[in-house]
């Protein structure tokens, strides 16, 4: 009678552990659920948000007074974004501005063409480096070294109302 009591007790405390075992399981379900839900979904709507809005055809920004730029330097400068979204990191970029002539200018991304990488330009040599392959362009942005093969990147500019500006959407987003 004794083993009996004993049986019985254990089997009563593995049903009692087993239904606490599925509800804990139960419980790590829903709140993984939840978790995906509430992360997925806002994720899902901002990769989505630019095909649902539609893009503009170009997205034209002031990157200075044109005649602040002087004559056959490159000059970097800040051009405002606008992205309108909850990023600050986002709403300013670096492009590199050389003026050429009295009303051409060429204005070049801060993007190596291999990774992406942050460039820089010394006024020295006159070249544009990147720090992570050593990547070197010349002032035209033809590459020199490395293993960039493609010249920098390019954005469309126009002079208006004595301001220079560079149209956003003249370059693959990821530049």
């Amino acid at each position: 009678m004794n083993i009996q009591n004993t049986v019985i007790k254990y089997q009563d405390h593995s049903i009692h552990m087993e239904n606490r075992r599925t509800w804990a399981i139960r419980i790590l379900a829903l709140g993984g659920a939840v978790g995906s839900f509430v992360i997925g979904v806002p994720a899902l709507l901002a990769a989505l948000s630019a095909s649902i809005q539609g893009r503009q055809k170009h997205a034209w920004r002031t990157a200075g007074i044109a005649n602040d730029f002087k004559l056959g330097q490159i000059t970097p400068t800040e051009v405002a974004t606008d992205r309108g979204d909850w990023s600050k990191t986002l709403d300013r970029i670096t492009v590199f501005v050389w003026r050429q002539a009295d009303q051409r200018f060429v204005v070049f991304s801060r993007s190596c063409t291999d990774l992406s990488c942050p460039i820089t330009f010394d006024h020295g040599s006159e070249c544009f480096f990147c720090p992570c392959h050593g990547g070197i362009f010349a002032k035209n942005g033809v590459p020199l070294a490395g293993p960039p093969k493609r010249p920098l990147y390019r954005y469309a500019n126009r002079i208006h109302d004595g301001n220079l500006e560079i149209d956003l959407h003249s370059l693959h987003p990821a530049h």
